[in-house]
């Protein structure tokens, strides 16, 4: 006697243990940026333009750029007004990045 049922059952327990078993999605590993936070670096775009940058901030493929000569210290008595706005480069489109030396 023959079971004309078995096969298509088979058939489809094989193809959900195939399902089951798959590979899990792939990741992106997060790529580690070149620069770090307080280091003190120069930015240079494919238009020849350049600027200067402390890292303050890294998030993804930005970095918030401080202003390199101004010194840290108490916010004590500035004025909410002459803050600069905060700003932060797409180091995706940068050229190069020169790192200034440390003072030893």
């Amino acid at each position: 006697m023959r079971y004309s049922w078995s096969i298509p059952v088979l058939l489809v327990l094989a193809a959900l243990a195939g399902y089951a078993a798959g590979a899990r999605p792939l990741q992106a590993q997060p790529q580690a940026t070149p620069i770090l936070l307080g280091e003190v670096v120069l930015f240079s775009f494919q238009d020849g333009d350049s600027r200067e940058c402390r890292i303050e901030e890294v998030r993804g493929d930005f970095a918030r750029c401080g202003d390199p000569a101004e010194r840290k210290g108490s916010a004590i008595g500035r004025s909410a007004l002459r803050e600069p706005p905060e700003q932060w480069v797409n180091v995706g489109v940068v050229e190069w990045v020169t790192k200034a030396r440390q003072p030893r």
